[in-house]
């Protein structure tokens, strides 16, 4: 240990004898440092990331130059997702101590890691879009956002249980619970994620037991020109009776099968042996009634049927109309973005003539920022090795505009095909990229790889 005043070695001593100061309470100080870094030690070994983090916290507060609790501390923030927080601790450990091994190997592993900063840039801006989603009240957006974020980053904590927050409001609580335990997984005993599984429970135990309901509850569809307001009680109500209505024509419907099964059948054929024709007459015309009776009830099943799907389909117009809406006003005031995200969540069948005029016109114009976002996704899944995800943001990009960015697109189709071992449809994409684009650096790439297909069914032949 060296004096914290002239820097001289000073071993087990209580003054250093350089410079005559007391070091008693300088050594206190740093054991105290190790004693909170052995805390968070011991806690991250069992995966109470958010514990060890504040004990290494702690650790550094008494002495800013424990290196290894900062490298400790810099690991459990990428075990957290927070990259950018490890990276800070790192750098921080390096300038302090020069010689520190540990810190390089972190640092080298993530300038190597091909596509990581992109990738940790690109999850920072939408966590932080999510956000901004969140404050606005549009949280079906951020919800998308969020997905986009975890599936980039897993371990990103903050994220599922924003994601899980969400959830929570929407009174999605089994969604809520997956997302949650997800975020235990990565660290065990986060306060806030233990916080948020309790509100779960609490509100799958509200659901089953119905003991907490608000009074005032009510649900409202459009009918037409017109909306009908009514209370979720009566509504569910008015739902519980058709489903009982039907269930009670079916049971009617299978007594009269078993009725006529087991002691019109029997019947007919003694008579039928016992030559008795007025009998069998008077069954036949039993049958007859029976059959008419099963056709009228199978109709008034069938009504019942369109009715419960008529509801569905009015709620289903409703919020697609309001995802259009909000996709209009977005677009008018300038922001394509979030435009485009809305008018993706607007069910087109549903609309009327004058609603699908409207889509069809506001899809045109978002188109291109759409190709452009599900091209980016493309490349940075493409980026990450991921390539069934690129395959499918790439070949939407391709069904709506296969000459994209000059045939980029459809190169990068093709190229993630051929990387997954589907090799018929690779070569079929860097075929049509070489009849689009035979000049351009997609068209000549497609060249080389169809070239190098050629050479090896030449080679598996010569082999045969």
């Amino acid at each position: 240990m060296q004096c914290f005043m002239c820097g001289a070695d000073v071993g087990n001593s209580k003054v250093c004898y350089n410079c005559g100061a007391d070091i008693l309470l300088y050594k206190q100080i740093i054991y105290t440092s190790y004693v909170f870094y052995n805390q968070g030690l011991e806690k991250a070994r069992v995966k109470d990331l958010s514990g060890a983090i504040e004990s290494l916290k702690s650790a550094l507060q008494y002495y800013k130059y424990n290196t290894r609790a900062r490298n400790l501390l810099g690991l459990c923030y990428y075990q957290t997702g927070e990259l950018v927080r490890a990276i800070n601790e790192w750098v921080l450990s390096k300038n302090l101590q020069e010689d520190n091994p540990d810190a390089d190997r972190y640092l080298a592993e993530i300038e190597n890691a091909t596509g990581m900063l992109t990738k940790v840039n690109s999850t920072i801006k939408k966590y932080n879009q999510a956000i901004e989603y969140c404050r606005s009240g549009s949280r079906d957006l951020a919800m998308i956002q969020l997905k986009k974020v975890i599936s980039q980053n897993p371990n990103f904590v903050r994220a599922h249980q924003l994601l899980g927050l969400l959830y929570i409001h929407e009174k999605k609580y089994a969604d809520a619970r997956k997302v949650l335990l997800q975020a235990s997984k990565i660290d065990n005993n986060n306060t806030t994620t233990i916080r948020y599984i309790h509100e779960v429970k609490e509100g799958l135990k509200d659901q089953n037991t119905g003991r907490r309901r608000r009074k005032n509850d009510t649900v409202s569809f459009s009918d037409g020109n017109d909306t009908v307001i009514m209370s979720e009680k009566s509504f569910k109500s008015m739902l519980d009776n058709s489903r009982a209505s039907f269930v009670n024509i079916l049971l009617g419907l299978i007594i009269g099968l078993l009725i006529c099964f087991f002691l019109v059948v029997p019947t007919v054929k003694d008579n039928i042996k016992g030559g008795n024709t007025e009998t069998i007459l008077s069954l036949n015309e039993a049958l007859a009634e029976a059959s008419t009776e099963k056709e009228n009830l199978q109709a008034e099943i069938d009504t019942l049927k369109e009715s419960l799907s008529a509801y569905d389909d009015k709620q289903d117009v409703a919020t697609s109309y309001d995802n259009l809406f909000a996709a209009q006003n977005y677009y008018s005031s300038g922001d394509s973005v979030t435009a485009s995200e809305y008018i993706q969540l607007v069910t087109k069948d549903v609309l009327g003539e004058q609603g699908k005029q409207a889509y069809d016109t506001l899809y045109a114009q978002l188109s291109p920022t759409i190709l452009q976002g599900y091209y980016e996704d493309g490349n940075n899944f493409y980026t990450e090795e991921n390539y069934e995800s690129a395959i499918i943001n790439f070949k939407t990009v391709v069904d709506m505009d296969e000459t994209y960015n000059s045939g980029a697109a459809l190169f990068l189709l093709g190229d993630c095909y051929r990387l997954t071992g589907q090799n018929d449809l690779a070569l079929e994409c860097f075929e049509r990229v070489v009849e689009l684009y035979p000049s351009n650096k997609w068209g000549k790439q497609a060249k080389v790889y169809i070239a190098a297909d050629d050479t090896e069914l030449d080679a598996k032949e010569i082999g045969e």
